[in-house]
């Protein structure tokens, strides 16, 4: 569910209000009087929901699609029919289905005034906090930095100048360096025929106690749902956490490392600078991942993975030393 501590929630809505302008086509004999309540991914949207289908992620799961509507391809409508869902056809789905998140929740503005007292809470000069933000006892806030509406920070954390966190709620004992943005959009574009349609994230960004977040690193904010960092967790400077990604406890991530949308990191993972993680990759807990790796399929518990495609160490090895001996090899005599 979206937190209304963020957003705006401006359902239930009419079909016809909420998809009112987008060019989709309603089946002949359908009513558009149908309630939405809330629109969610397609293994999420409850009966009284709007969802879509585009891309095999999505067609794998429309199985489980108990929505009430549904935007998709006309040539994919028949997996949703027959199951008291509304087929809206779409050219693009993804696309469409943006707009329909644009007219659902509204992220809440700075505008309102904040009435909390933060006497309790070092804050310096240019800290703007936005309505409705928690603030625990003992923390202290650098310059220039932007707490969010809503935002909700633990106590005695320590939060450097020029950091922006938006859609968060942060643990007790925790560091965010200079310049940390957390809690900005994710990277979700739909493509269209006239070009990328970006896609509004509404979930959040949740945090551990005792985490740190080194300077300039980024931490986005899920689509849906929440992008989470565990206790203990560590992160190096200009890394960068893409939207939906889970991180366990006590991991340690060094500069540079990046990680897509929707990857499982687990519990005492480390990370050398440069890493880099595909979506929806899982690595398992106690692995490791030197430098620059790149791994492109699972890495299983306690295994340490390196190269770019990543494999185990010991294959990385093998495969330099027949380099190495192809690279000495005497041309044969002609």
């Amino acid at each position: 569910m979206v937190k209304e501590r963020f957003y705006q929630h401006l359902g239930p809505l009419s079909l016809i209000d909420l998809v009112g302008a987008i060019d989709v086509e309603f089946p002949e004999g359908q009513f558009t009087d149908i309630q939405i309540h809330n629109a969610a991914p397609v293994d999420q949207a409850s009966s009284v929901d709007i969802t879509y289908l585009e891309g095999k992620k999505s067609l794998k799961r429309s199985a489980a699609c108990v929505a009430a509507v549904c935007l998709v391809h006309a040539g994919k409508a028949h997996l949703v029919g027959g199951k008291n869902i509304l087929a809206l056809i779409s050219k693009h789905p993804r696309a469409d289905f943006a707009k329909v998140l644009q007219r659902m929740y509204v992220p809440l503005g700075y505008g309102e005034e904040q009435t909390t007292d933060f006497a309790h809470v070092k804050l310096a000069q240019g800290v703007v906090v936005g309505a409705g933000a928690e603030i625990g006892a003992g923390t202290s806030i650098g310059p220039n930095s932007v707490i969010g509406p809503g935002v909700k920070i633990g106590e005695n954390c320590q939060i450097g100048a020029n950091v922006v966190m938006e859609f968060c709620q942060i643990g007790d004992g925790c560091k965010i360096h200079h310049g940390a943005i957390l809690g900005g959009t994710g990277f979700g574009v739909a493509l269209t025929d006239q070009g990328g349609v970006d896609i509004p994230h509404v979930g959040s960004v949740v945090l551990g106690d005792n985490v740190s977040i080194g300077c300039n690193t980024s931490v986005d904010r899920a689509l849906f749902g929440e992008t989470r960092i565990g206790d203990g967790s560590k992160l190096d400077n200009l890394i960068q956490i893409a939207h939906n990604v889970t991180i366990g406890k006590n991991c340690m991530f060094a500069a540079f490392v990046g990680i897509a949308g929707s990857a499982n990191i687990g519990d005492g993972v480390l990370m050398g600078g440069g890493a880099g993680v595909p979506d929806h990759i899982s690595i398992g807990d106690g692995a490791i991942l030197l430098a620059q790796a790149g791994p492109i399929r699972n890495v299983p518990p306690g295994e340490i993975w390196g190269g770019a495609p990543a494999t185990p160490v010991r294959e990385q090895l093998r495969q330099l030393s027949a380099i190495r001996k192809l690279v000495k090899k005497k041309p044969s005599a002609k």
